[in-house]
């Protein structure tokens, strides 16, 4: 078995990312080695807001916000939730869990990541679309497997 030292886990704060946080987990405190877990914004969130179509937690007046200011909106909502709830899934690990939020295209984003920081694990979950819907939503779990300079593991 290959030394594993750092496990990436991707996050979008579904069920199916939670259980990938919670399966690498167990990993990590198996082999001792830290995680990081990633959540990468789409800057196609951006605009919505802008128009004031999204929706935040603080009722802003749409369109009265700027870009920076939707963008770090958008980022502190993730670090308050998603992320939170993914390093809570993750259980207790030997060394804190790392956490990044990134902007790009999520599956690009995903595998360079991976590669600048020296990930050993990928461990990511599935949505488990098939059929059309899989062919019209695409699948970054699906990318992330195929672009990957390191192993993958996909949790159900």
């Amino acid at each position: 078995m290959p030394d594993i030292g750092h496990v990436l886990v991707p996050t979008d704060g579904s069920e199916g990312a939670l259980k990938a946080a919670a399966y690498a987990g167990e990993f990590a405190r198996a082999l001792d080695a830290r995680v990081s877990v990633l959540y990468v914004l789409d800057d196609n969130l951006v605009m919505p807001h802008a128009w004031g179509a999204g929706e935040f937690p603080y009722q802003a007046a749409a369109g009265s916000m700027s870009v920076e200011e939707i963008r770090n909106m958008l980022e502190q909502r993730v670090r308050e939730k998603e992320l939170a709830d993914t390093v809570e899934a993750l259980g207790t690990l030997n060394a804190e869990a790392q956490t990044a939020i990134v902007w790009g295209h999520p599956a690009q984003t995903i595998t360079k990541f991976a590669a600048e920081q020296g990930v050993d694990l990928i461990v990511i979950g599935s949505h488990g679309r098939v059929g059309i819907k899989r062919v019209l939503l695409g699948s970054v779990s699906h990318a992330v497997v195929h672009h990957a300079t390191c192993p993958v593991t996909v949790v159900r």
